[in-house]
């Protein structure tokens, strides 16, 4: 997926659907594919998505959906996973499709029994009726979480918590730069990788070891305590994701006044210090991995006011003393694709 990370918001998209008991499957056969034939296919197949019987969508799916799945086993697992989450669905609310440049876009609103709130499932097909786009979320994935701290200023003076120019993959306050911003937590969250050449590896990226922010050192940004560890997940191959472990190996830091760092997605055995354990700032606290809802290497940091993750809310981060895209800068809020670092 290269910079287009889905990181650990792992209840917020789901790139699979499910299967919706509503009607009596229509046969795409019989319907000329066009929006019409792209409503009665997508029908069809979210009915397959929701009773979770994923042959007939592994069946449409193109080669290369195919290939980004994995194989059938793993479609079929993820699909599982979802219905466990969902649950059952309790009613279909709407359903449209869209036409661009001979593309088709199937989207259904859902209620689920086990959801609060709707939930929208989407289906991409080309024009030949293969299936090119899977997704699960909440309807209100699509708009910024609407957080008491907008205009909060961190009392913790925060360092950049790396050495070398870094790039903002995910970063900033609206769904467009951020899309970790639909949730409480990650509102202001940052997904954090290094690129040369406009490329985040070397080769063709199938090795770990050719990524560059692999096994980089991630230092604290500021004095602490630690918290929380989780150092034993192991690193996933690139593209492939642990949606059970989201954050994969992680360190949550207490820096006082109710604030509250984050990492995620360390090597595993490389974190540094345990629960308990007073940290300075700038020492390396573990090193960069691909553990836990990630698609490649890459940091995933945010500030927030508790210390449990999922269970607390995201505080907007400011970094002093560095350079962005260059320039040296006394305090910044980091937004997606500024290159940044702690020295030049």
């Amino acid at each position: 997926m290269n910079r287009n990370f889905r990181s650990f918001a792992a209840s917020a998209v789901l790139a699979i659907l499910f299967a919706l008991p509503w009607l009596a499957a229509r046969s795409a056969a019989e319907t000329k594919f066009d929006e019409a034939g792209a409503l009665a296919l997508g029908h069809e197949l979210a009915g397959n998505v929701v009773n979770n019987q994923p042959a007939p969508v592994w069946a449409r799916m193109s080669q290369r959906m195919r290939e980004a799945m994995g194989d059938s086993a793993k479609f079929s697992g993820l699909m599982s996973s979802i219905c466990t989450m969902t649950g059952k669905l309790d009613s279909l609310l709407d359903e449209s499709t869209s036409e661009n440049n001979g593309a088709f876009g199937y989207r259904a609103q859902c209620k689920f029994e086990k959801q609060p709130q709707p939930w929208t499932l989407t289906i991409s097909f080309d024009g030949e009726a293969h299936v090119v786009g899977l997704s699960v979320r909440p309807a209100s994935a699509n708009k910024a979480y609407a957080s008491p701290h907008m205009d909060y200023v961190p009392k913790t003076r925060l360092r950049l918590p790396f050495k070398g120019e870094w790039t903002v993959a995910w970063g900033g306050r609206d769904i467009a730069q951020n899309y970790h911003a639909f949730t409480r937590d990650q509102r202001f969250a940052l997904d954090l990788l290094m690129m040369r050449d406009g490329k985040t590896h070397t080769g063709d990226g199938k090795d770990l070891k050719e990524y560059f922010c692999y096994g980089q050192p991630i230092l604290a940004p500021a004095a602490g305590t630690v918290v929380w560890v989780q150092d034993s997940l192991p690193d996933n191959h690139p593209g492939e994701m642990d949606k059970v472990h989201p954050t994969g190996n992680c360190v949550i830091l207490d820096h006082g006044n109710s604030e509250y760092s984050l990492f995620a997605h360390m090597q595993p055995g490389s974190l540094r210090f345990k629960a308990g354990d007073r940290v300075r700032e700038g020492e390396v606290i573990g090193l960069c991995g691909n553990s836990g809802n990630t698609s490649e290497p890459h940091l995933h940091y945010h500030l927030q006011d508790g210390p449990r993750f999922h269970d607390a809310d995201g505080l907007p981060p400011r970094f002093f003393d560095l350079y962005v895209n260059g320039v040296h800068v006394d305090t910044a809020e980091v937004v997606q694709k500024q290159r940044i670092s702690r020295d030049q």
